[in-house]
C-alpha cells in the first residue's frame, strides 16, 4: 500500500529523499517491469519505510556509522548516460579465464555489447535479470526476493525498492560450467550527480550442477558514489558452487552488499570475500544450510588503510543434521582505518552432528587502527563440535626475530610476514587461476597502501589444512 503524503512527511529527510527517488524511478525507469516485480518493489519500499536507515544504536551497526551515506544525495544514472564506457576500459578488470564468460554492468545497467557468454554451454542461462524476468518469468518469480529477511536488512529492503536489473545465472541439472562466470560491476564518476546503483543478482544452480562465480565491483574513477548490491543464491541438492566477491572500489565510494544463500542436501558451497576499496564497506553474508550432509566454507580477507571502514557480518544457520561449516576471516588493518567482524554460527535443535569452526584473525599495522571483532556461537543441539576464536595484534615478535636473524632487514621481514598472513587465507580458494588473480590484487594493495618494503609474490603450500 502506498504511503500517504502525511506519512512520508513524518519520516527523516534521508528516508524521504530515497522514497522520492524511488517514486520517480517507478514512474519512469521501471515502467516496463511486469506487475509482479512492481509488487516486490512496493513491499520492499514498505519495509524500508518502516525500518529506515540503521544507526549506531542498532546492535548490528554499533561500530559502523553510515551517516556519510545517508547525508549524501545520490541519484540513479540513466542507461543512456552509461554508454560512454568502451571495451578498452575493461581490460584490467576482466579475469583472463572469464573473458568469454563475463557479464558487464555500468552504473548498474547491463551492457550486452561489452559482455561475452560464448564459453558457456547453451543450456546455461546468463544475462540481464530484467530480461530474464520476461524470458524465464516463472523461474525468476518463484525465487526472487523470497528468502531475504527485509525486516532486519534495511539496505536489502532499499535495494528491493529499486529492484530492476542485475545478473541472472541459471545452471541446469548436472551441467558443469567450464570456466568461471564473472559478474563485473563498474561505476563511473559524475561530479554533478553522485551515482547510485542497486544491482540484484540471482544465482540458481540445479541438482548435480556446478559453477564458479566471481562478483567484481570496481570503479573507473576515484569519485564518490554508492553501490547497494544484493545477491541471492540457491544451491540445490548435490551441486557445488565456488563463489568469490572482489570489492575494489574507489576509496571515496560507499558499498553495502548483502548475500543470501539457501543450501540443499549434499551440496557444497565455498565463498571468499576480498574487501579492498570504499570509504565505508559493509558486507552481510547469510547462509541457510537447509539440507543434510552439506559442506560450507566461508572465508575472507580485508585490507583497510587510510580512513577506511570495512565491516563484515556473517551468519551461518545450521538447520539440519550431519553438516559441516568452516569460516576463516583475516584482516590487515593499517593507517587510521577500522575493521569490524561479527560472525554468528547458529545451530538449531534439529542440527545434530554439526561440525563448525569459526576464526577471525586481525593484523594491526598501526597504533591508530581499530579492530572490533565478535565471533558468536548459538547452539541448541547437544551433539555437536563447534569452536570459535578471534585474535587482534601486531606481527609476532618471535617470527620477526627469526626472519631478521637470517640477515633480512626489519622492513623486509615485516613485509614477508604480512604477505604470509594474507596467503594463509587466500590458499583456500580452490581454483588455481582465481587464487593467483586474488593474490595479485592483494599484493598490489599491500604495495600501494600498506607495506613500505618490496614485496614477494604469495607462495602457497600444496595442501590446505
Amino acid at each position: 500500500m502506498a504511503q500517504s503524503e502525511r506519512e512520508i512527511m513524518q519520516l527523516g529527510d534521508d528516508v524521504q529523499r530515497y522514497l522520492a527517488d524511488q517514486s520517480a524511478f517507478e514512474n519512469n525507469g521501471a515502467s516496463k517491469s511486469p506487475a509482479w516485480l512492481k509488487d516486490i518493489r512496493s513491499a520492499a519500499r514498505g519495509k524500508f519505510t518502516q525500518t529506515g536507515f540503521p544507526t549506531i544504536k542498532h546492535e548490528d551497526w554499533r561500530f559502523t556509522n553510515i551517516s556519510p551515506i545517508t547525508k549524501t544525495s545520490f541519484h540513479r544514472v540513466a542507461e543512456n548516460d552509461s554508454k560512454s564506457v568502451a571495451r578498452t576500459d575493461l581490460a584490467k578488470f576482466i579475469i583472463p579465464e572469464a573473458s568469454k564468460s563475463v557479464l558487464v554492468f555500468v552504473n548498474g545497467h547491463f551492457r550486452k555489447d561489452l559482455s561475452d557468454m560464448s564459453a558457456l554451454p547453451k543450456s546455461v542461462s546468463a544475462g540481464s535479470l530484467a530480461e530474464f524476468a520476461h524470458l524465464e518469468e516463472k523461474v525468476v518469480r518463484d525465487r526472487l526476493n523470497k528468502e531475504i529477511p527485509l525486516n532486519i536488512l534495511p539496505f536489502a529492503a532499499l535495494n528491493g525498492a529499486f529492484l530492476y536489473d542485475g545478473a541472472f545465472v541459471h545452471v541446469p541439472e548436472k551441467i558443469k560450467t567450464p570456466s568461471p562466470i564473472q559478474l563485473l560491476y563498474l561505476s563511473t564518476e559524475d561530479k554533478d550527480r553522485r551515482p547510485v546503483a542497486y544491482p540484484r543478482n540471482l544465482l540458481l544452480v540445479d541438482r548435480g550442477a556446478s559453477a564458479t562465480v566471481v562478483e567484481t565491483y570496481a570503479s573507473l574513477a576515484e569519485g564518490v558514489y554508492f553501490t547497494n548490491a544484493v545477491t541471492e543464491a540457491f544451491i540445490e541438492e548435490e551441486s557445488a558452487v565456488d563463489y568469490i566477491k572482489v570489492q575494489n572500489e574507489s576509496e571515496k565510494a560507499y558499498h553495502v552488499g548483502t548475500m543470501q544463500v539457501q543450501q540443499r542436501s549434499r551440496s557444497r558451497f565455498t565463498a571468499f570475500s576480498l574487501a579492498l576499496g570504499s570509504a565505508i564497506a559493509r558486507n552481510d553474508l547469510n547462509i541457510v544450510i537447509d539440507g543434510e550432509q552439506c559442506e560450507t566454507m566461508l572465508d575472507g580477507l580485508y585490507i583497510p588503510a587510510n580512513d577506511q571502514l570495512v565491516d563484515h557480518h556473517t551468519f551461518i544457520d545450521h538447520t539440519r543434521p550431519n553438516c559441516s561449516s568452516r569460516e576463516i576471516f583475516k584482516g590487515i588493518v593499517a593507517g587510521n582505518s577500522r575493521s569490524v567482524f561479527n560472525g554468528k554460527i547458529f545451530v538449531r535443535q534439529a542440527a545434530q552432528k554439526t561440525d563448525s569452526k569459526q576464526t577471525n584473525k586481525n593484523l594491526l599495522l598501526s597504533d591508530a587502527a581499530i579492530v572490533d571483532t565478535k565471533p558468536q556461537l548459538e547452539i541448541f543441539a547437544d551433539d555437536v563440535k563447534c569452536t570459535h576464536g578471534a585474535t587482534v595484534g601486531g606481527l609476532d615478535a618471535a617470527s620477526l626475530f627469526y626472519v631478521k636473524s637470517r640477515g633480512i632487514s626489519e622492513d623486509a621481514a615485516r613485509a614477508l610476514l604480512t604477505v604470509g598472513f594474507a596467503g594463509e587465507v587466500t590458499n583456500y580458494i580452490n581454483d588455481e587461476h582465481l587464487r593467483k588473480y586474488v593474490d595479485s590484487l592483494v599484493i598490489e594493495r599491500l604495495r600501494e597502501k600498506v607495506v613500505k618494503a618490496a614485496l614477494p609474490e604469495i607462495v602457497h603450500s600444496s595442501s590446505q589444512e
